[in-house]
């Protein structure tokens, strides 16, 4: 992806956000110390299903985490 695509989509992430929950991914990635990997996946699962909150798309990320977690340690 070049310069120019890459911005474009950020563009069009930017605007299917709310300023509120923009504040709300930076917010959780400092207190919660998410990586940047989990706020790009949380991005793609919002982008990818209509009506999906943030708090859903963390809370799936993040229970996606887990359960590889627990299948790596059988």
């Amino acid at each position: 992806m070049n310069c120019i695509e890459l911005s474009q989509q950020a563009d069009r992430i930017a605007s299917s956000f709310s300023k509120q929950d923009l504040a709300k991914l930076v917010l959780a990635l400092k207190s919660n110390r998410e990586s940047l990997q989990h706020a790009v996946e949380v991005i793609d699962t919002i982008d990818s299903r209509s009506g999906c909150t943030l708090e859903e798309a963390w809370d799936e990320v993040l229970a996606g985490d887990s359960q590889l977690l627990v299948e790596h340690e059988e």
